[in-house]
């Protein structure tokens, strides 16, 4: 036996079904009739119009047989629900999909089934009409069209029963809507804050809630009596009627005014009325509904707010003349000074620029003002200039020393940013941008020609004497590193000295990448240099540093696919708080010479390095009287 499995619409056809409200319904003769004259028509024992539920069929007429329902497993009828075409089993002992079923080996011993799927008006099968006979038969294609014409008879009253529960769903459905409409107008109408009153065609109150009554301080009853036009100040009567009239003509949906109500002691009261027309299903006018509003207090602070304009108007005129006094003040003033100076708001735009913006950018300054600061300065100044906008937005006055503008980026400012605020709250920033691209230009040439090694790029023989004199005055415990090339005359000769000023100035790298930051690396001239390291009192600390110079020194270096070894001596001295030798003028005139003083320690670390040579090289030694220094400074 197989079993169909369930069709891809499945759970829309479930929906569709269930919708019927039919499924254990009783016997109803419109489709019992069905079934008895398909019985007829076609001679057959069993007629079943079958519903096919998610685990059952269920027979809403059942001719010739007894039982309700079967297993949906063994239905055949669910073979036609899956397909969605007439299913005709000639004999079901010959069909491998049947010929096990117990209800074909069992009762009702079906042998013939012939089922047309019962189909809604969205497509969904929902079941069959069947016939079912215990022999075997052939089925004509004469008799398969006059089932399906059966079939559409139920179909036809599937689908007005299924008419019949959406009228009767809508009729519910519109009762309860109509009594929450009611429930709901009545309980605004009461409740709500605003007056409202039901006046009829010819001016009369029906209806008024508590509100209208405040208002116009009547009673309910007393208002049922008269018209609108009783309860309204004379010289307001006519433009209200007018405007009821064009309601009436159709020619306006709602109409709004302000009015004034007259109340029992003549009191007039002011309220801003709002009308609309109801009419009926035809169209027919019904009645109006209005909504009143007391504006008596608004009417009084609108005159006194008018008043007050008047006076606020005349500040206003005269602070603006002050502000443009004070505006062109300040545009002839940095107009005339040599720096960009502008405000930006906190969308970073322009709201004022100087003249100078005229020269640096090309560009008017006055149609500067409102445009975004990323169009005059160019994506790429504008994303390295981000954060310090956003600093400044956020409070912080800052500076950038390093501006280039792509419109001459030649040129390097110095641009400072400072947050404008008003009431404690940043409301965008001021730009002052100064051009110090030749004062950059002196400082470079200077510092290169005073301090600088043109070779190496580190500090030159007058830097390290700056810097030695600036410790001895400061009395700070420092070392010195006096470092020798070995063999550098053998490489100059062999390779160069092209070669060799690159392999001086790898030197000078490597020692710059191996001591602190803060240590001074100089080069004395030659392949000679220092370092000077602030700090260190105890050999053991400048043994370690010593060694890692030598260490970084001697690894080979590749040059134009040639591998060359090196390696330094150093000669360590350390000084002390007391009693240390600072270094003297006369010491560097003796290194430039050539020769080491014996008391400076400058000599004594060149002397310790010649030490350091005679001990083999590629080693470092610590002058004796350093130590005698530091102990005497412990």
């Amino acid at each position: 036996m197989i079993t169909a499995p369930l069709p891809l619409d499945e759970d829309a056809r479930l929906r569709a079904l269930r919708q019927l409200d039919i499924l254990d319904t009783g016997p109803e003769e419109a489709f019992d009739r069905i079934a008895r004259l398909a019985a007829f028509a076609f001679g057959v024992p069993v007629v079943l119009i079958s519903l096919v539920d998610e685990k059952r069929q269920w027979f809403k007429s059942h001719h010739g047989i007894a039982a309700c329902e079967t297993p949906r497993s063994v239905s055949f009828c669910a073979h036609a629900v899956l397909s969605k075409r007439m299913l005709v089993v000639e004999n079901a002992l010959d069909d491998k999909r049947f010929a096990d079923n117990p209800l074909v080996t069992g009762a009702p011993h079906i042998r013939f089934y012939a089922g047309s799927p019962l189909r809604l008006a969205e497509g969904q099968v929902v079941g069959t009409l069947c016939l079912i006979d215990t022999a075997p038969r052939t089925f004509s294609d004469t008799q398969a069209a006059m089932l399906a014409e059966f079939a559409q008879l139920v179909e036809r009253e599937l689908e007005t029963r299924r008419q019949l529960l959406r009228s009767r769903s809508e009729h519910e459905r519109d009762r309860r809507s109509l009594a929450i409409s009611e429930a709901r107008f009545r309980t605004v109408f009461e409740l709500t804050p605003i007056g409202k009153a039901v006046v009829d065609l010819d001016g009369r109150f029906l209806d008024v809630n508590r509100k209208f009554t405040e208002i116009v301080g009547y009673d309910e009853a007393a208002l049922r009596q008269r018209t609108f036009a009783s309860v309204t100040h004379p010289a307001d009567v006519a433009g209200d009627v007018a405007l009821a009239a064009e309601l009436l003509a159709g020619r306006q949906a709602t109409y709004t005014m302000e009015k004034r109500y007259l109340r029992p002691d003549g009191t007039p009261v002011w309220v801003s009325l709002a009308v609309s027309l109801v009419r009926d299903v035809t169209g027919a006018p019904l009645h109006f509904i209005a909504a009143v509003q007391d504006i008596s207090s608004r009417r009084k602070s609108e005159e006194a707010l008018r008043n007050y304009h008047v006076e606020l108007e005349e500040r206003v005129r005269e602070r603006t003349a002050e502000l443009r006094r004070s505006h062109d003040a300040m545009q002839t003033i940095t107009d005339n000074l040599p720096a960009l100076i502008a405000v930006v708001d906190t969308d970073l735009r322009y709201q004022f620029n100087n003249a100078t913006f005229r020269r640096v950018f090309a560009a008017d300054p006055e149609r500067l003002r409102g445009r975004g600061l990323r169009e005059t300065l160019g994506a790429e100044t504008f994303e390295s200039l981000r954060p310090f906008f956003a600093r400044a937005l956020a409070g912080e006055r800052v500076t950038c020393e390093n501006v280039r503008y792509a419109s001459d980026p030649e040129r390097v400012w110095c641009a400072t940013y400072i947050p404008a605020k008003r009431e404690g709250k940043v409301t965008g920033f001021y730009v002052m941008s100064h051009d110090v691209t030749e004062q950059r230009r002196t400082e470079q040439r200077l510092r290169e020609s005073a301090l600088l090694d043109p070779l190496t790029g580190l500090a030159n023989r007058r830097a390290l004497q700056e810097t030695l004199g600036t410790l001895r005055a400061g009395s700070k415990q420092y070392a010195l590193f006096f470092i020798d090339m070995d063999g550098f005359k053998a490489i100059n000769d062999r390779y160069g000295h092209d070669t060799g000023d690159a392999l001086l100035r790898e030197v000078a790298r490597r020692l710059a990448a191996t001591v602190r930051a803060n240590d001074m690396v100089c080069r004395l001239g030659g392949d000679e240099f220092v370092v000077a390291s602030r700090g260190v009192d105890d050999a053991r600390t400048a043994e370690r540093i010593a060694a890692a110079i030598c260490q970084a020194v001697s690894r080979p270096l590749s040059m134009g696919g040639r591998l060359i070894e090196m390696s330094a001596s150093v000669g360590v001295v350390l000084t002390g708080l007391r009693g240390a030798a600072g270094v003297s003028a006369a010491s560097l005139a003796a290194q430039a010479e050539g020769r080491a003083l014996a008391d400076d320690p400058l000599g004594l670390a060149d002397a310790a390095m010649y030490e350091a040579k005679r001990a083999g090289r590629n080693t470092w030694r610590v002058a004796p009287r350093a130590h005698m220094l530091a102990a005497m400074d412990a």
